[in-house]
């Protein structure tokens, strides 16, 4: 992973504002997204203790204990040849029948109280809505900023730049749970890389987070040292590392 000041795995990162939820949210993003703010798009099995985004909003799942009964409900919700794709502090070694795709860390951050709003450049960003959603999966395809769907625009508000009628930059709400926003789906044209319109679109989906009284936090993958340059340099701060795992039930 690219090098960045950070805490040690499962440490506490800086506490909320007054007013916003308590971060031990974020230690399980996905679980606490499904279960709370955006319940109503989780599909679930196991009498709700494991929840999933449908697959064209996007690949997360939430399970309330990674402990038998989760696994079992986590099994019947992807279903035989299915993928459960993890974003959280911890992921233990799989039972039976489970086959591990990916396993990389990544780094957790949360907006400090000083975060630097980039205003610049920001008479050209629009709303985008479900008119936009082609648009929209066309730009994550070539930028690879991580999954995206044709519904993935339900999570939240997005925004982006259109130059000439294309869809340039973006970035929206992924996840949401309380008292917290998901920055996410960060991506630029190749065409227009250097002019800092990263930096514009990613405020703008920050603003509006705050706008509602939460706090933006996002996470990076390991190797993404731009990444990691631009968001500690727009006043986020590391919180904590998480796992990605990417698991496939092949059945028992």
């Amino acid at each position: 992973m690219a090098e960045v000041p950070g805490l040690p795995a499962g440490a506490a990162g800086p506490a909320g504002p007054s007013g916003h939820g308590a971060d031990h949210v974020l230690d399980d993003v996905a679980w606490h997204a499904l279960s709370g703010p955006q319940a109503h798009l989780a599909l679930a099995a196991g009498g709700g203790v494991a929840r999933r985004y449908p697959e064209d909003v996007g690949p997360f799942v939430g399970v309330e204990r990674l402990d038998t009964a989760g696994w079992t409900a986590l099994a019947e919700l992807v279903g035989i040849g299915g993928v459960a794709v993890f974003l959280r502090g911890e992921v233990g070694p799989a039972p039976a029948g489970w086959t591990e795709l990916l396993r990389e860390p990544a780094t957790q951050y949360v907006a400090g109280p000083e975060v630097s709003v980039d205003r610049g450049g920001r008479g050209e960003v629009v709303e985008l809505g479900a008119a936009d959603s082609p648009d929209m999966v066309r730009l994550t395809a070539e930028t690879e900023p991580g999954p995206f769907g044709p519904r993935s625009h339900l999570t939240g508000r997005w925004f982006g730049i259109r130059r000439e009628g294309r869809l340039v930059a973006m970035a929206g709400e992924r996840m949401r749970v309380d008292g917290f926003g998901e920055v996410s789906g960060v991506c630029v044209d190749p065409s227009v890389r250097g002019e800092g319109l990263g930096a514009v679109v990613t405020s703008a989906a920050a603003d509006a987070i705050r706008e509602r009284g939460d706090r933006p936090m996002l996470h990076v993958r390991e190797g993404n040292a731009g990444a990691h340059r631009l968001y500690r340099r727009l006043g986020f701060e590391v919180r904590r590392e998480v796992v990605v795992a990417i698991l496939r039930f092949d059945g028992v």
